[in-house]
């Protein structure tokens, strides 16, 4: 911890501004008043809050963490930056949550530590790609204070590193950019195009500083809308409350049987409401079969649609090259995802056919299966 004249520096002197070597800077030159940041508050949307249980991982929750923001929030050139100072007891070498579950990309240094006149770059980084959504970049952290290294798998909430100075900097404060990512060849993430449109980081921003200003998880949507895509589209291909007698879930309602409904608390699924509907969406199938993992919208719509209606096994046998019950193995899914996408869709048309082969009984229901099939062929076309 660090005493008090490190946290006037940061708010008295301004933070960076101008950050040249391929990092945005900005200037936040006072705290902003009470007033001012209400208005900023109500960017916050709903349905881009942080995601409090992807992939199954564990999150974890912390001591709150008061934000200051300064008149300039951002930087005042297209670069697409966000800083901020983090404080608590009066120190500002405050540990930096990860904003979501996710994969850690590029640790290195940047620049020359020093001040705004002699400095350069953006001192320690830390990059963490977001499952299913984008990669944030944290600039100007104490160097050697991140914990993870690049492949490393990190929980929301989880410590990254320690806010800093390093860099071209004049006190202790975040840096944060919001990018594109893919993977590399090795399987790490690597950082991609910068996201510079501020309509759509800015909620990302909010929504990551009232997780901060928290200090426990909030909100059960994710960062992206990954999860919200397909979920409405998926859900506009089911249908409401239904007990067809050939149908072997039984009683089912927007296509989640009754066995599923028990687990989580209700004997009759047709008695759920939307918020409960969504959430079993979102822990029964989205979250098991790690939709979020996929870099494209397609790939995303597809595993979650094919998880739901084949379920979590269907679509590993679908994407591991599984083997189905009658021993045809599907072949290796193509590098592209949008290739991978149209084949999955491609896949589920030609196993409706052996599936009335194997079970006459279910004849019934072939025209609405391969109807829906068709129409994720076509939407991801």
């Amino acid at each position: 911890m660090t005493s008090n004249g490190n946290l006037e520096s940061a708010l008295a002197g301004g933070i960076s501004k101008g950050i040249r070597e391929g990092v945005g800077g900005a200037i936040a030159d006072g705290i902003v008043g009470l007033a001012t940041l209400a208005v900023l508050a109500l960017a916050i949307l709903p349905n881009v809050s942080p995601d409090a249980s992807k992939t199954g991982q564990n999150s974890h929750s912390f001591e709150p963490i008061t934000v200051h923001i300064g008149p300039h929030f951002y930087d005042d050139s297209p670069s697409g930056s966000w800083d901020y100072v983090l404080e608590r007891d009066g120190s500002t070498s405050v540990p930096i949550p990860s904003p979501c579950n996710g994969t850690i990309g590029g640790v290195y240094f940047q620049g020359v530590n020093g001040s705004l006149a002699t400095g350069s770059g953006a001192g320690q980084i830390v990059g963490v790609a977001c499952d299913g959504a984008d990669y944030w970049l944290f600039g100007h952290l104490i160097e050697g204070s991140q914990t993870l290294k690049p492949g490393d798998r990190v929980a929301k909430g989880e410590e990254i590193g320690t806010q800093g100075t390093t860099g071209r900097s004049s006190g202790d404060h975040i840096h944060n950019q919001i990018h594109r990512w893919t993977k590399g060849s090795d399987g790490i993430p690597v950082r991609g195009e910068r996201i510079t449109d501020r309509n759509y980081t800015l909620p990302l921003i909010m929504a990551y500083i009232k997780f901060l200003r928290k200090g426990q998880l909030f909100g059960s949507s994710t960062l992206s809308p990954g999860f919200d895509a397909a979920y409405e589209w998926t859900l506009g291909k089911e249908g409401g409350c239904s007990d067809h007698p050939a149908d072997r879930g039984g009683r089912t309602y927007k296509g989640i049987i009754r066995s599923v409904a028990q687990r989580h608390g209700y004997s009759d699924p047709c008695q759920m409401p939307e918020s409960t509907v969504r959430r079993i969406y979102e822990a029964e199938y989205w979250n098991p079969a790690r939709c979020g993992e996929w870099q494209t919208a397609q790939m995303q719509l597809v595993c979650f649609d094919t998880a739901v209606n084949f379920g979590v096994g269907g679509w590993q046998m679908f994407s591991a090259q599984g083997r189905r019950r009658d021993g045809h193995r599907y072949p290796a899914l193509p590098r592209d995802e949008k290739a991978a996408a149209q084949a999955i869709a491609q896949w589920r048309l030609e196993f409706r056919d052996f599936r009335v082969r194997e079970a006459p009984d279910q004849r019934v229901f072939l025209r609405g299966w391969r109807n829906r099939d068709r129409a994720l062929l076509e939407k991801v076309k």
